[in-house]
């Protein structure tokens, strides 16, 4: 084609046609120049349905991730819920008695307050995002935003849980909890006959109770651990708010993606 070019504009200058030739000459360069435009169109409409085909697959991992985190944010506010409960248990019943050694079961009751979580951070997709440089490929300004915000609050959430747990759980609530009973495996979901404390650390056991300087240390161990559950439950329900919100954004765009 090119050959064709050059000899139709050499056969116009030989022929003295100059007029020709310039017009010919302007309209091969138009004819090049919309020969490049057309493969700058295409090539911009591969690399944007790339592009495109990426951030569906960001947002689905977006997704999953998120119906994951929310699920075990569920689990997490049960426990919580629970725990504040059987805390509460004891302290009425301790208002009603007067001696946390007369209320029913009171060692395994104690034992129950001794577990604890860890915050469900599932940050797979947007750690991906993050590190390679490629959050741009969410399109839309404000969902993108609205991503980056969710991780920045989460991270944060999860910053002053573990704080909760590390410098008021670990060190001020189960130290005294964890002196003061009976440590039973059958508690904690281990079940073996042949394994019998009580008997041997009953006495022990009761004279900790009986002894009013550490009944007053449990009872509010027992209340602070209520105040931190609750703390670390109104944390955790307010980012699964915000995680359900991001949710619905995320499939709303995928809706306009693939309808």
């Amino acid at each position: 084609m090119i050959k064709l070019f050059r000899k139709i504009r050499r056969n116009l200058l030989l022929e003295g046609k100059t007029g020709k030739y310039l017009k010919y000459a302007i309209g091969e360069i138009v004819l090049v120049v919309i020969g490049i435009l057309i493969a700058l169109a295409i090539n911009n409409w591969n690399q944007n349905r790339i592009n495109t085909d990426k951030q569906q697959g960001y947002l689905i991992g977006l997704k999953n991730d998120l119906e994951i985190q929310i699920t075990s944010f569920n689990t997490l506010i049960e426990f919580y819920e629970l725990t504040i409960s059987k805390g509460e248990s004891i302290l009425i019943d301790f208002s009603s008695i007067g001696k946390l050694l007369e209320i029913d079961s009171i060692n395994r009751k104690l034992s129950n307050l001794m577990y604890t979580r860890s915050y469900p951070e599932i940050t797979t997709t947007f750690s991906d995002l993050n590190s390679t440089g490629q959050l741009n490929l969410i399109k839309e300004k404000s969902l993108r935003s609205q991503v980056i915000k969710y991780y920045q609050n989460s991270d944060n959430n999860k910053k002053s849980i573990e704080n909760n747990v590390e410098n008021v759980y670990a060190n001020q609530i189960f130290p005294v909890i964890k002196s003061n009973i009976i440590t039973r495996p059958e508690n904690f979901g281990y079940e073996n006959r042949k394994i019998n404390l009580v008997d041997n650390l009953k006495t022990v056991f009761e004279n900790n109770l009986n002894n009013p300087s550490k009944e007053f240390d449990l009872v509010n161990a027992i209340s602070l651990r209520i105040i931190v559950a609750n703390l670390n439950k109104e944390r955790i329900e307010n980012v699964k708010n915000e995680a359900e919100l991001l949710l619905n954004r995320i499939n709303s765009e995928l809706m306009k993606i693939n309808p």
